[in-house]
């Protein structure tokens, strides 16, 4: 009995020991098909890595900037730096005399002379819309162009008396941007031109009468300046007056406006020359004028058509 005990334990033991094995067996298989798998997916994911490596090593490497290149860099800096020196040199103001604002080297671009005639007493409100045309006139000038302010001389005929002479420095309107600061020259422009003009025509306009009235004379001395001749650029002259001619030579209240009279009179031997020069009268009202108004203007046209100049009446 107990040898049959013994051989069914040794029976049972054998069975359970083939199904063990046999459990062993599947679980070594199946680390091994896992293993398999792991092993797999990283040789996939090393030739994926080599892949990609191969790639980046096969991208073509920038090309090197050529000595052409940096040639034409450095050419083009260097125009640029030049450039930026001549807009500078450019807008470089030149030399101006200390006392008038004008150039050194005597170039005015244009030139305009306000002749003031004081043969007959101004109204107070004469002043207003006289500083007012003297304000259009200076605001119309270009730079480093010169205004003057002259009255006839009944003293000396051909040397009218010079009240005022400045170059304009230039308006806010034409100031350049980039180099200047338009509010420092409206500045400029107000206290070395305005301000000096219109104190001048304000003492001019209030100074005593004058006994005679050399108009014609007063143009020939203009007409032969050395500032407003032909080459002294674009001219105006604007005659402020009742435009009675009154003097020694030749005067209205003698013969009236008779421009045949004139020429045959010693003083048509002076007639200005005012080839292309605009020539402006703004007469002064008066209550009661001395002669007929149209016959004035028409002498006046005639006399200035003669001289060569472009005439034209403000009023």
């Amino acid at each position: 009995q107990n040898i049959l005990a013994l051989n069914i334990t040794r029976e049972w033991l054998e069975k359970h020991i083939q199904q063990v094995q046999t459990g062993l067996s599947s679980i070594e298989k199946k680390v091994g098909e896992e293993v398999e798998k792991v092993r797999e997916a990283r040789v996939k994911a090393e030739a994926l890595d080599a892949k990609r490596a191969e790639g980046r090593t096969a991208m073509p490497r920038p090309r090197e900037k050529g000595p052409v290149f940096w040639r034409a860099s450095i050419a083009v800096m260097v125009s640029s730096v030049v450039g930026l020196f001549s807009v500078a040199a450019f807008n470089q103001p030149p030399a101006v005399q200390a006392s008038t604002g004008c150039r050194v080297d005597g170039n005015v671009p244009a030139h305009v002379v306000l002749l003031i005639d004081q043969s007959d007493p101004f109204r107070p409100n004469d002043l207003g819309w006289v500083q007012a045309l003297a304000d259009e006139e200076a605001r119309a000038l270009p730079k480093y162009g010169r205004l003057t302010v002259m009255t006839p001389s009944a003293d000396n005929p051909y040397t009218p008396n010079v009240l005022f002479s400045a170059c304009s420095p230039g308006s806010a309107a034409g100031a350049n941007p980039l180099f200047q600061n338009p509010r420092m020259i409206e500045q400029a422009w107000q206290s070395k031109l305005m301000k000096p003009l219109l104190a001048t025509l304000e003492a001019a306009m209030e100074d005593k009468v004058a006994p005679s009235s050399p108009l014609s004379e007063a143009l020939y001395a203009i007409a032969d300046r050395a500032d407003f001749r032909k080459d002294a650029g674009a001219r105006r002259l604007v005659v402020i007056s009742d435009l009675m001619q009154h003097s020694e030579a030749y005067s209205f209240y003698k013969t009236g406006a008779d421009y045949d009279t004139y020429l045959a009179s010693r003083l048509a031997e002076t007639v200005p020359r005012l080839e292309e020069v605009d020539v402006v009268a703004r007469v002064v009202p008066r209550q009661i004028y001395d002669l007929p108004l149209a016959e004035v203007k028409a002498f006046w046209r005639a006399y200035f058509t003669d001289a060569g100049a472009k005439y034209g009446s403000v009023n």
